[in-house]
């Protein structure tokens, strides 16, 4: 658990710190990817297509729960900021959804990470590919002129 609380928490949010410090508007789109991850690390647990170690006997969920706080806002984060910087969305939702599928192949590969009921990496890819790009449709919708839903 030391290893989930460390890499998946601490250490992405001590790099991502500066990041969100310079760019104070990209701290809006962090609670929307806390709710995403919960909401996919949750259903994924419930129906025991990953199970991440340690594996508890109550409450696994909290062994996903550094990442959904630390890593993948952090990643989020860094993801939008060069989006908005490159203006190439596909391209930069692509690589994280790749590098983050990657990661986790690695996980698997250590032990840290066992995949159940036919899961695989390719599905792992294609999960992380949605949540991305919800994140940076968010983005443009919460930061475009056009706010008519809330007038």
């Amino acid at each position: 658990m030391r290893f989930n609380i460390w890499g998946g928490l601490i250490i992405p949010w001590i790099l991502g710190i500066g990041l969100l410090k310079k760019n104070k508007e990209l701290v809006g789109i962090v609670p929307f990817v806390w709710v995403v991850a919960t909401f996919v690390c949750l259903w994924g647990d419930y129906k025991k297509y990953w199970i991440v170690i340690p594996k508890l006997k109550k409450r696994q969920y909290l062994t996903t729960m550094p990442f959904n706080l630390g890593l993948y806002p952090i990643a989020s984060v860094l993801m939008v900021y060069l989006i908005k910087k490159t203006k190439d969305n596909i391209l930069w939702i692509s690589i994280f959804s790749l590098l983050t599928t990657v990661s986790e192949f690695c996980m698997v590969l250590f032990g840290k990470v066992r995949y159940g009921n036919d899961w695989n990496t390719i599905k792992t890819f294609f999960l992380y590919l949605v949540p991305y790009y919800l994140v940076y449709k968010y983005y443009v919708w919460t930061n475009s002129d056009n706010k008519f839903l809330f007038k």
